[in-house]
């Protein structure tokens, strides 16, 4: 067993496996890399023990691991691609290629911790057991343990260079220990062999010994001090190898780059929920747009892809906008990016994009109309087109023809329930934005459930292993699914249909927005030949917020907010009375000679009325918010208890929300109410907080033991109201001041409505004590 050095090598696989513990932060659940790159390594050390004990070249030895290191990955990794289900062949290599690439996609395009799938548990077992070859092969087969350290340290900075911050000092320590360990027992077997007694010991004590304690404290002190002296020294910035897996936003290089997949299967980048920031802009919108950065129109089993490859630079170097015809009310919107992390080919932008907002050859344009950049870009301008639509524009009948027979394409596994579906929620003789609005109503309606876990399958057969029917039957999941059953149902009505994806406006942050990985986003886009492509959002306000407004039955509110006169429209009509008036050249201000006092006099006189009018519009608009005003103090004043005052603040910020359209759905639980209102109101971690905090007492104070104190929530309410309300229009903040809810129904209950007409109120005096829970 001398040749077999099996405590040399049990030393090489522990320090191997030691050079693992960093990528527990890197790749979870750590269950799945974890058993198959021990078992590599195991293979590894049996295998040289094996072949050194039967006396086999050195050559040979590390030959025979490797053989034995490939016949285990084809194993674990390979089932269904190997020969009589054990010999590897070339088709073996390329699945295991494939899984290596999907393993590259997911290390440039997630944030850490990224998810452990084949791809990546592939990439990491084939890693883990390499290293253990070539240490094994120097420290055991070739005897010389010094030199492992160097696969050793590599195998360490892949994982250390890749977590965008500090790593934790003990994860050094083993990987170190195992390491001076294998080198010392190499040093202490050379010693001995030099022969004669060292100075100062006796002649029959091991010449080894004295050196050997010696090198075991200079190792432990020079460990020591790689573990204090960085701790005791100012951090310089991370800098990355490659890119990877860090976001770090103090980093340099492209570390910090994430990338959405837009071919095979986007739903995995859809689901990530990491809060790492991609994107920060400025934008001159009231409704920021969606960023989009790629479009998908192929689906097949499943999966949606993108079959425009070709790309082209417009010949005057400048993008067109939209497509509409020029009578579509339009108006012209900016955003200004700060900071992108978004990776190369890549860009995050609105649709409709305007003129140059690239250096020339650093940009080009997909077949499909999407930008990419050929080169980084860390700050850059664009410019878009925001069309106003009106009903008749979008067409009577639909299109018929697509700019892409993909997107019409209906996938026949799912064909017959979308055509059934298609008949059951659109209405005989429908024009093409009906019907484009009655799937999204559906889809957004109180049947479906928003969830990023899916339900499992209900069905069996062939059927139920379609996703898009699974989704339909179930009836629950996310964007993906929502805008695949959009995309299906409005091809089946003859509308092309196509599939977006990018990010969700983000949250305001100052005067900015800031747009993380969890607003990753998929939206379904129309083709209407007047217009172009045209967005809808059949994903439930609860994750998109409000559909866009085309999307929306007309409603008086809308129309009324979008007339509202602006101080230039209201003085260009003051002049018309001075028309009739009198001015000459002695008199240029057309004045009487009364002298001031009377100028002024016959001024009031003659806007007499108009001033009237002012003044009972002025006075009227302010019953309304006095009315609130009134309203909540009588509420808190009546409470007898810091439940019922708890209660009170929670109907009214409820009330005050809805005044300015972000409702909660029907039935819900406060907790369920408060997660639709923190992503439809986009609040700042403090402002969730503080809403966190003013539903913690109102769930003590409905289902606690009465007489317990409850904490005074009227200060974090005031704060979730002014992030929510502060975020929206001005025409929607200033309805809400002069129109609110609370001073509505505080005057009607003051003129106790008789008959018919209070009992036609009641609904809706009810309605916010029944919206949640």
């Amino acid at each position: 067993m001398s040749r077999a050095r099996p405590a040399d090598a049990a030393l090489a696989a522990v320090a191997t496996l030691a050079i693992t513990l960093p990528l527990t932060d890197l790749f979870t659940p750590s269950a799945a890399w974890v058993r198959p790159s021990a078992l590599a390594v195991l293979v590894v050390a049996v295998a040289g023990g094996l072949l050194r004990t039967v006396g086999a070249a050195r050559p040979l030895v590390v030959l025979g691991q490797a053989l034995a290191l490939t016949e285990t990955i084809a194993l674990v990794h390979g089932q269904g691609h190997l020969w009589k289900a054990v010999v590897p062949v070339p088709d073996t290599g390329q699945a295991l290629g494939v899984l290596l690439g999907d393993a590259y996609t997911t290390v440039t395009s997630y944030t850490a911790p990224a998810p452990a799938d084949r791809g990546t548990t592939l990439a990491i077992s084939l890693l883990v057991g390499l290293t253990a070859l070539a240490t094994d092969a120097l420290a055991v087969t070739y005897r010389n343990p010094a030199l492992a350290g160097i696969p050793l340290l590599a195998a360490y900075l892949a994982s250390a260079t890749n977590t965008g911050a500090g790593l934790a000092a003990w994860l050094v320590v083993p990987p170190a220990l195992a390491w001076l360990a294998m080198v010392g027992r190499q040093g202490v077997r050379t010693l001995r062999t030099w022969g004669g007694t060292a100075s100062g010991t006796r002649p029959d004590a091991d010449p080894s010994a004295a050196y050997a304690t010696l090198g075991r404290v200079v190792g432990v002190l020079a460990l020591a001090a790689a573990v204090v002296v960085p701790g005791l020294l100012p951090h310089l910035p991370t800098t990355f190898v490659a890119d990877g897996l860090a976001r770090s936003t103090d980093g340099r290089g492209n570390g910090g780059s994430v990338r959405l997949s837009t071919s095979i299967d986007i739903a995995r980048d859809l689901a990530d929920r990491s809060s790492d920031p991609v994107l920060t802009y400025r934008t001159s919108a009231a409704e920021p747009e969606p960023l989009r950065v790629g479009l998908l129109d192929t689906y097949r089993r499943g999966r949606w892809q993108s079959t425009s490859e070709a790309t082209y630079v417009p010949l005057d170097g400048r993008l067109p906008g939209s497509s509409a015809l020029p009578d579509v009310k339009r108006t012209t919107e900016r955003i200004e990016v700060t900071s992108n992390s978004i990776g190369l080919p890549q860009v995050a932008m609105p649709a409709n994009a305007l003129g140059a907002p690239f250096p020339a050859g650093s940009w080009r344009v997909t077949g499909g109309g999407v930008v990419e950049l050929t080169q980084p870009v860390s700050e850059y301008t664009v410019e878009y087109t925001l069309l106003a639509p009106e009903a008749a524009q979008f067409g009577t009948t639909p299109a018929g023809t697509a700019p892409n027979p993909e997107d019409l394409f209906v996938d026949p596994r799912s064909e017959d329930r979308v055509k059934a579906l298609l008949a059951q929620v659109t209405p005989a003789g429908a024009t093409p934005l009906e019907t484009a609005r009655a799937i999204q109503d559906y889809l957004r309606g109180p049947d479906f459930t928003y969830s990023e876990d899916l339900a499992d399958d209900t069905g069996s057969g062939a059927a139920a292993e379609e996703p898009l029917v699974r989704f339909l039957d179930t009836k629950r999941g996310y964007c993906v699914q929502f805008s695949s059953a959009m995309i299906m149902l409005a091809r089946e009505a003859g509308i092309p249909a196509r599939m977006a994806v990018g990010f969700l406006p983000g949250a305001l942050d100052g005067d900015e927005r800031v747009v993380r990985v969890n607003d990753a986003h998929a939206w379904p886009e129309l083709y209407f030949p007047d217009l172009g492509w045209m967005r809808f959002e059949p994903t439930p306000g609860v994750r998109s917020g409000l559909a866009p407004s085309w999307t929306r039955q007309t409603s008086t509110s809308g129309s009324t907010a979008g007339s509202t006169p602006t101080p230039s429209s209201s003085s260009s009509s003051a002049p018309a009375p001075r028309q009739t008036r009198d001015v000459t050249a002695d008199n240029p201000t057309g004045t009487t000679d009364t002298g001031v006092v009377g100028g002024v006099l016959g001024s009031v006189r003659r806007h007499a009325g108009t001033i009237l009018v002012v003044l009972g519009i002025l006075v009227l608009g302010g019953l309304t918010p006095l009315g609130g005003w009134l309203a909540r103090r009588r509420a808190r004043g009546r409470a007898r208890d810091d439940a019922q005052r708890v209660e009170a603040e929670w109907q009214s910020l409820l009330m005050r929300l809805g005044d300015v359209g972000i409702v909660p759905g029907d039935g819900s639980t406060p907790r369920q109410a408060s997660r639709q209102l923190s992503r439809a109101a986009y609040l700042a971690p403090e402002e969730d907080a503080a809403l966190g905090r003013v539903v913690d007492a109102l769930e003590q104070a409905r289902y606690a033991r009465p007489g317990g104190t409850l904490p005074d929530v009227t200060a974090d309410a005031r704060t979730v109201r002014r992030g929510a309300v502060g975020r929206r229009r001005r025409t929607d903040r200033l309805r809400a001041w002069l129109w609110p809810e609370e001073g509505r129904r505080h005057w009607r209950s003051l003129l106790r409505l008789p008959g018919r007409q209070r009992a036609a109120e009641e609904p809706e005096r009810e309605d916010a004590g029944t919206r949640v829970g």
